[in-house]
């Protein structure tokens, strides 16, 4: 897009229009400015990631009132542009005096507050941090508008809720440069002060905010290692001759990127190789090369022989147990790059810059696709329990029958309920988990919380473990009493995380979730089945567990159960614990 001119993203945005189907992601853009093209340029880099956008825009400098107006959208994106907080503040400000600024400084402040208030129940809003950059010189002193715009942002900082990001304005006009960022005639003519480039570095920086709230983060981050890892080929040049040290410009370059690398992986972004080469010269470059920044513990997976890179990636997908959309890979072939894109649209392709220097700074934007709204402890454990399942395959292997296997593994899954459930970790696997979902509502950590205090709401998350290790919180499910059925409730959420897949612990959580909602009195419980292009495994889920089928058609099915009629598996290979916080 960042090539594209205006009339291309208008067209290109058309045609995507009538591609996408399925229910619409309502987006509001609220504004003291006119942002008019932002519009077409963020619902096309939304549909480009599959997102069925659709962006309407608040009346002109009504922020305050439209704040409540729009509490149902699916998104509000807030644009509080601090040169026009007031007509013409950007050039008057300097004639306030120190009463008149904190007077404004205290309207404004309290002008957050209820916008903030208003909007906290919305999955996603992204407000814009205050700048003074497009008007100020005041690069040695703090002018009047710097400190108010201090001021704002601290309000901002105070008040936001975990589903309201602070979107670093500065930050944005520095990559765009300011002369291309702001236009000066439109705004003083119509108030339309940024430019279209602006709008799409804007949109290229926020649109991962978007992807996570709605299942769409990238999850691995698939590697070349000739010339992507390290400079040089290693069939070629030898251990002794590729460079990834800091003696040698090429060297530093590569060095810096495995060191970016190193902290994706802290951060519960998965690595994996995917070179031609052979596997043994690579394990001891891993091994034994005194410069190397990556381990192999920092590598979920490696296809690392001379095959199709695109066949490897779909053997990497399936050891996995992930789809090729929450891939990225990097490599410095434009035909491998061009042949990975053929065959595999949905993985994004990244190829290492002509100008290495522009490299390291080429990787930290890659972070963005792997963005998460909710970040938790867990994320930096992923590559280990994926080595633990490694060496739970492996040991599988002994046994004939999958029954004596599991039973080998010593499970134990511990259920969590009550207001000391890890908040960060429920919301993220709504966001995140699409496979074993029944219904993909995605949750932010307001929903969970508010949800919390709701009395007829319960909320149950369970952790599970075995004699290799913790695969940590990796299920739950939200049941809401029905408000006009005294003795019924309802399933709204039902997850899983793919990493249990296979063990059946769902279905010693669901024999305990039964038990609970009895002793609660509730007789009559009722769940749904909403299809998406990544659930169909779990299609017949409760037709498994008894449910009747109530109404079905092509893209939802609903159930009820008698509780009374129930029939537990009672699974005797796994253990379950309950814990009420």
């Amino acid at each position: 897009m960042k090539s594209m001119k205006y009339t291309e993203i208008l067209k290109s945005n058309r045609e995507l229009k009538t591609q996408l189907r399925g229910e619409k992601y309502q987006i509001v853009l609220l504004s003291n400015i006119v942002v008019n093209q932002l519009k077409e340029v963020l619902e096309f880099a939304l549909r480009q990631m599959g997102i069925n956008a659709d962006v309407s825009i608040g009346e002109y400098d009504n922020i305050v009132q439209d704040s409540s107006r729009y509490v149902q959208a699916d998104a509000v994106v807030v644009f509080w542009e601090a040169g026009n907080l007031v007509e013409g503040l950007h050039s008057t400000i300097t004639l306030y005096n120190s009463h008149s600024i904190v007077a404004l400084a205290d309207r404004f402040e309290s002008e957050i507050e209820i916008v903030l208030k208003n909007l906290r129940h919305v999955p996603l809003v992204l407000v814009n941090s205050f700048s003074s950059l497009l008007f100020g010189t005041d690069e040695l002193r703090s002018g009047a508008l710097k400190l108010l715009c201090k001021r704002l942002n601290e309000a901002l900082e105070n008040r936001a809720t975990p589903n309201q990001l602070i979107v670093d304005l500065t930050a944005i006009l520095a990559r765009v440069g300011l002369g291309a960022a702001a236009d000066f005639r439109q705004f003083l003519t119509s108030k339309a002060l940024y430019s279209v480039d602006f709008f799409k570095m804007y949109a290229e920086v926020v649109k991962g905010s978007f992807c996570s709230v709605t299942g769409r983060a990238r999850k691995v981050l698939v590697l070349d290692c000739d010339n992507t890892l390290w400079a040089g080929i290693l069939g070629e040049d030898g251990e002794e001759g590729i460079q990834m040290d800091t003696t040698s410009y090429k060297g530093r370059v590569f060095r810096e990127v495995q060191q970016i690398l190193k902290g994706f992986r802290r951060k519960g972004i998965l690595l994996a190789l995917c070179s031609k080469n052979n596997s043994e010269d690579v394990e001891r470059i891993l091994a034994t090369h005194p410069d190397i920044v990556l381990a192999e513990e920092d590598l979920v997976a490696k296809k690392v022989n001379w095959n199709n890179k695109a066949a490897n990636i779909r053997e990497l997908a399936d050891e996995l147990n992930l789809g090729t959309d929450s891939f990225v890979f990097v490599d410095d072939s434009s035909f491998e790059i061009g042949l990975v894109e053929k065959e595999l649209p949905q993985v994004k392709c990244i190829q290492v810059p002509e100008i290495l220097s522009e490299y390291p700074a080429k990787m930290r934007e890659v972070e963005r696709d792997f963005f998460l709204l909710s970040q938790t402890a867990e994320d930096g454990l992923k590559t280990e329990q994926y080595h633990q399942e490694h060496l739970r395959k492996s040991h599988g292997v002994k046994f004939d029958t999958i029954n004596d296997y599991l039973t080998s593994l010593g499970l134990n899954v511990n259920i969590i309920f009550g207001k000391g459930i890890p908040i960060h970790r429920v919301s993220q696997m709504t966001q995140k988990t699409n496979q074993f979902n029944l219904t993909t509502r995605r949750y932010t950590e307001g929903d969970i919380q508010r949800m919390l205090k709701t009395p007829d709401c319960w909320i149950y998350v369970f952790s599970v473990e075995d004699r290799y290790g913790d695969y940590g919180h990796t299920g739950m499910a939200i049941i809401e009493k029905e408000q006009d059925e005294l003795h019924t409730a309802r399933i709204s959420s039902l997850l899983m995380s793919c990493r249990v897949i296979g063990r059946n612990v769902e279905y010693a959580f669901f024999d305990r979730l039964v038990e609970r909602l009895s002793q609660a009195g509730i007789k009559t419980l009722r769940a749904e089945y909403i299809r998406t292009a990544k659930n169909e495994q779990v299609s017949l889920f409760y037709n498994e567990l008894g449910f009747n089928v109530v109404t079905s058609n092509d893209t939802q099915s609903n159930y009820d159960i008698k509780l009374d009629t129930y029939q537990y598996r009672n699974i005797s290979y796994i253990n379950v614990t309950e814990k009420d916080n």
